[in-house]
């Protein structure tokens, strides 16, 4: 594009190198535009760094080209070279400028204000009804055998855009849902559209999988020129601000869309930070933009899972300083990989467990809770293991049957933190959950998640553990008389349910808790400790059927005594500290 011409003198003898030297010129000028053009055309590039970032760098590279042609025609240094140069100077200028070195502060707020809050004020414990089973892997393993028996074949055009997957709350529920994309050039100019795209059910990885093939999708990542999402993007407007983190939603309707986060940097090249999302319709391909803080409740995905790393991995290198960074490393702390979960308030979080910085430390020190939506970011104070931890510890205790752990979530289960792990077979298929506390990594596996609840609680049991202290309040006891008693089998295990009357739930719980609840009956007067939450199933702590008076043998008393003792040890040291470490309220 831009290439320099020297003059040189119209003599005879420097007739011939002058005319060498334009014409040369004139050809680099057509391959440079043809080049340039074609970097422009098929990458797509981005205008929102600084210097227009790859079309600067292809104008600076060209303009050394054409130096060096100029120099090797004359035999001696071009003045030429002043112009590149200039250009590498300002590029390395702005790099460093932009540094962790002169702008570590600035690193270290990309996350915005860290609130710190106790866990278990805010993730309530939850229904086993609604814990994510389903991971990624077997998710993507159900789309693809579904496609595959959908009439028409439609697997031989189209297949499923695994890598625009998203896990979403659809009425309530989570789902998996990934577009149907063509398979190639070919199959994009023979039809006229793609069909659809399958929903898998989060939460029960046994739910039939959902194909909907009766849309008309136009604009996908998949197709080519002005379709290609991508292009047409770009083509719009877009070219002069970032596009990151193409994801796949649905609205409450069930009409799909595209959400595009939409960036600019804030640091020369680094520094990335949502503006908000271009939403475009893979029908007709209309685009509309939402403002951060102005979009649309169901949309999920809006800070992605790199912004957030980035933001943690700054603001625990950099709190203290660069120098702190460089020399002394004091506190530094470090994320791992982030997952996407939702809490009790039905919200998005990327949740990442925060370690040391030495990489062989498995030893969680804190979580990490950043809303996908607002990127408000709340840190929370855990010890006990990592995600890479408890996976060890869950395949170290299933490798036998050919098994292993998958995408760890955290969940609150009777007030402790633990990890609820999927387990997976060989070939992808559900073999079972397990669910294991992060204080001590214990494992408790079974068959679906009741029984694997029911080997929790009676682990719990044994050990005389009790519910986290700030809990306490949560713990209720109540006395009535059984109005309705039922059990179900649930793989090698029973699960007992009772309604008390005048209570508008169920009770549910096995007989490790008490050996009177299988002899319990309607009219019975039973004791019940629970944890209050909001689902219509509680699963009880302790039980006792107070129509039925057994007689307990001297030593095994004592036992009971030991472990109440231990318990009654285990709340009060844990409350004390709780109290100690309360701030001071204004």
């Amino acid at each position: 594009m831009f290439i320099f011409f020297s003059h040189t003198k119209s003599d005879t003898a420097d007739e011939k190198p002058g005319k060498i030297r334009y014409g040369g010129g004139l050809i680099i000028i057509i391959v440079a535009t043809l080049i340039l053009w074609w970097v422009y055309y098929a990458s797509l590039p981005t205008f929102v760094w600084p210097f227009f970032g790859t079309i600067g760098i292809c104008v600076v590279i060209l303009l050394f080209v054409s130096a060096i042609f100029d120099s090797s025609l004359t035999g001696k240094p071009s003045i030429l070279f002043i112009v590149p140069l200039a250009g590498l100077l300002a590029f390395a200028g702005r790099r460093c400028s932009s540094s962790t070195l002169f702008h570590s502060g600035s690193y270290a707020k990309l996350i915005g204000e860290v609130e710190t809050r106790e866990w278990t004020q805010d993730v309530q414990p939850k229904d086993p009804k609604h814990i994510r089973l389903v991971p990624f892997e077997l998710a993507a393993w159900l789309a693809d055998k579904q496609l595959g028996s959908v009439t028409g074949a439609i697997g031989s055009q189209f297949e499923v855009a695994k890598e625009f997957m998203t896990l979403q709350m659809i009425k309530g529920e989570l789902w998996y849902v990934a577009p149907l994309d063509y398979r190639g050039f070919g199959v994009w100019t023979s039809a006229q559209n793609a069909p659809g795209y399958v929903m898998i059910h989060g939460e029960d990885p046994l739910h039939p999988v959902t194909v909907k093939t009766d849309e008309k999708y136009i604009y996908m990542p998949g197709a080519f020129f002005d379709e290609n999402l991508e292009r047409h993007l770009w083509a719009s407007g877009y070219m002069w601000k970032g596009l990151t983190d193409y994801s796949f939603e649905v609205d409450e309707e069930g009409k799909g869309f595209w959400v595009v986060t939409v960036f600019e940097p804030t640091i020369g090249w680094w520094g990335k930070k949502a503006l908000g999302v271009a939403i475009i319709n893979p029908v007709d391909g209309k685009i509309d933009f939402h403002e951060m803080g102005k979009i649309p409740h169901w949309v999920d995905r809006v800070v992605p899972d790199d912004f957030v790393t980035d933001y943690i991995t700054c603001w625990g290198e950099y709190s203290q300083g660069w120098w702190n960074s460089y020399w002394a490393k004091n506190n530094i702390i470090h994320p791992l990989e982030p997952s996407i979960v939702y809490g009790s308030d039905n919200e998005p979080y990327w949740v990442s467990d925060l370690t040391s910085s030495n990489k062989g430390d498995d030893s969680l020190v804190g979580l990490m809770y950043i809303n996908s939506r607002t990127g408000r970011a709340i840190k929370y104070h855990a010890s006990g293991g990592t995600d890479r931890a408890v996976l060890t510890a869950v395949n170290n205790s299933v490798a036998y049957m050919h098994l292993h752990g998958t995408s760890p979530i955290l969940y609150n289960v009777y007030g402790k933190m633990v990890s609820i792990v999927p387990v997976l077979g060989e070939s992808h298929t559900f073999n079972g959950v397990a669910i294991v506390e992060l204080d001590n990594l214990q494992v408790a596996y079974g068959k679906d998640q009741y029984i694997a609840l029911r080997e929790f609680q009676q682990k719990i049991s044994m050990s005389g553990q009790q519910i986290a202290p700030n809990l306490q309040h949560s713990q209720k006891t109540l006395e009535g008389d059984v109005a309705r008693f039922a059990s179900e089998t649930k793989g090698q295990g029973t699960m007992y349910f009772i309604l008390v009357n005048n209570e508008n739930r169920l009770f549910t719980g096995s007989s490790e808790l008490s050996p009177k609840l299988p002899l319990t009956q309607a009219g019975d007067k039973v004791k019940i400790e629970y944890i209050e939450t909001d689902e219509d199933v509680a699963t009880m702590m302790a039980f006792d059927n107070l129509n039925l008076q057994l007689n307990v043998a001297a030593d095994q008393k004592a036992v009971r005594e030991k472990v109440e003792e231990r318990k009654s040890t285990t709340k009060n040291t844990s409350t004390k500290d709780t109290l100690e470490k309360a701030p001071e309220k204004n």
